[in-house]
């Protein structure tokens, strides 16, 4: 499970990307090309990721009718949604886009009859594109001593990819930038972990996204993270 080629440039993409809700232009067709391609990369272990342009959105979102959505099959995990979620986001702001993951701007109605649906598969959330209105807003994250309990000079007396993961999964979005998790990295390797939250309805979700980042700063260090389950979230060696 969460078995996926990753590439270089997703790093500094964590480290530019923001949500978006105003855009200037949809995709061009070189850019809907290149990441359809991706989509169907990403469209495996129970999950399935489809680009659309057309209605969808409600009012949150301007200047763009470009979207992918997360298909997945009933009993998938949903860190997996937002672990091939967020490729597809990070390969976006690569390319120069903007993004940005939305559970609650989209009318379902028109979603699932895009997608048809079927009794086995569900949406939890899409992911709006575009080109971007700039500037962009600054990422707004908890300190690394509140998410992991490690002071900075704790950190950086972990292994190389250890520390990159950490840093990397700190600055991973979320649902109302809630950040519902704790990072524990002791030993050989890092955990992403359930933490206690009002809103727990995307939580699982979020989590995905943290891992992604997480393996993409390891993979900076030069360590391809391998994911198990354990007790209240994931743990990877790498």
């Amino acid at each position: 499970m969460f078995e996926l080629k990753l590439e270089k440039n997703w790093y500094d993409a964590m480290y530019k990307r923001s949500s978006v809700r105003k855009y200037t232009a949809a995709p061009d067709k070189a850019q809907l090309d290149r990441l359809g391609v991706l989509c169907r990369k990403l469209s495996w272990q129970g999950v399935t990721v489809r680009m659309f342009k057309g209605p969808g959105f409600k009012s949150a979102i301007k200047g763009t009718d470009v979207y992918a959505v997360i298909v997945a099959k009933r009993g998938t995990p949903m860190e997996m949604e937002g672990f091939m979620g967020e490729a597809l986001v990070l390969e976006a702001t690569a390319m120069g886009l903007g993004t940005c993951w939305l559970g609650a701007g989209f009318y379902p109605d028109i979603i699932n009859k895009n997608v048809n649906l079927q009794n086995d598969e569900v949406v939890h959330c899409v992911i709006a594109l575009g080109k971007a209105e700039l500037p962009a807003p600054a990422h707004k994250r908890m300190p690394v001593e509140k998410l992991c309990g490690k002071t900075e000079e704790q950190l950086a007396s972990l292994g190389v990819w250890q520390k990159e993961a950490v840093l990397a999964a700190r600055i991973a979005p979320s649902a109302i930038n809630l950040q519902p998790w704790t990072i524990e990295a002791e030993g050989s390797g890092v955990a992403i972990l359930e933490r206690s939250t009002l809103i727990k309805k995307y939580a699982p979700l979020d989590r995905g996204i943290c891992m992604l980042h997480a393996a993409v700063g390891a993979y900076h260090a030069g360590r391809e993270a391998v994911w198990k389950k354990v007790e209240g979230g994931y743990a990877m060696r790498a």
